[in-house]
């Protein structure tokens, strides 16, 4: 007879560590970030007179390309919607590929889902150092993480995702033995809380309980993962622990 899960096992509610199982999904704070919505800079950025942002400044780049240069180190990611930094990703792409080099960084571009992002490049010598640190998401935030993945992909362009939807589809998780609904929405709650603290989802502004899904998810999730965490949650949905383990280690090898 299968075992079912109990309800802690499949809703964790902290983010793990990264000595967390690794076929879990993977989240490098280069993978996801907030859209910049303070008054566009326009579609060409002009070198100007590279006038000091601070005392002590040296840098001969512009101060636009300066801060969109910070922004792809401190935050998840940069999307078409941010109308500060986008522009200039693309007119200084070089650029900014060469500084982030120098920091043992990697400027990624998806320019079909407009989008850009930093990873940490993978340097053998013992003396790089490691600027950007991975998170590894609960079990329930993976979960919500590629029911998210499958509604981009169906609507790319103009994906919105109600958190009424979002629950109902987190049910499928909860064991029919379980009647504590309060506890259950804390568990969905918090994973969807975890996925906008990364700027995978966000809010839209005066819906709280509307969300716009990134097209960066596309970048988190690759197809053998899609594959892999779908048979895994399908057998979580049945019960059946024994097939989830299973599919796992089949999929992850």
């Amino acid at each position: 007879m299968a075992e079912t899960r109990n309800f802690a096992d499949v809703f964790a509610e902290d983010l793990a560590d990264e000595s967390a199982d690794p076929a879990s999904s993977r989240l490098d704070p280069s993978t996801v970030f907030t859209d910049d919505e303070d008054g566009p800079v326009g579609g060409h950025v002009d070198h100007g007179d590279h006038a000091a942002r601070f005392d002590g400044d040296t840098s001969a780049l512009p101060p636009h390309v300066c801060w969109t240069l910070q922004e792809l180190v401190a935050s998840p990611h940069v999307t078409e919607k941010s109308k500060r930094h986008w522009p200039v990703v693309l007119q200084y792409e070089d650029v900014l590929r060469s500084r982030l080099s120098e920091l043992g960084l990697v400027l990624e571009i998806n320019r079909e889902y407009r989008y850009a992002f930093t990873r940490q490049a993978v340097d053998p010598s013992p003396h790089s150092r490691t600027i950007l640190r991975a998170k590894t998401l609960s079990l329930a935030a993976s979960a919500l993480l590629l029911y998210l993945y499958n509604q981009y992909v169906v609507a790319p362009d103009d994906c919105i995702v109600e958190r009424s939807d979002m629950v109902e589809h987190m049910l499928a998780y909860k064991p029919a033995q379980d009647t504590d609904e309060v506890a259950f929405r804390k568990k969905v709650d918090t994973a969807i809380k975890s996925l906008e603290d990364v700027s995978v989802i966000k809010p839209i502004r005066g819906h709280d309980d509307r969300f716009i899904v990134y097209g960066v998810i596309t970048a988190i999730l690759t197809a053998d993962q899609v594959t892999a965490l779908d048979a895994r949650y399908r057998a979580i949905g049945r019960g059946d622990r024994e097939a989830a383990d299973h599919d796992e280690q089949e999929q992850t090898g």
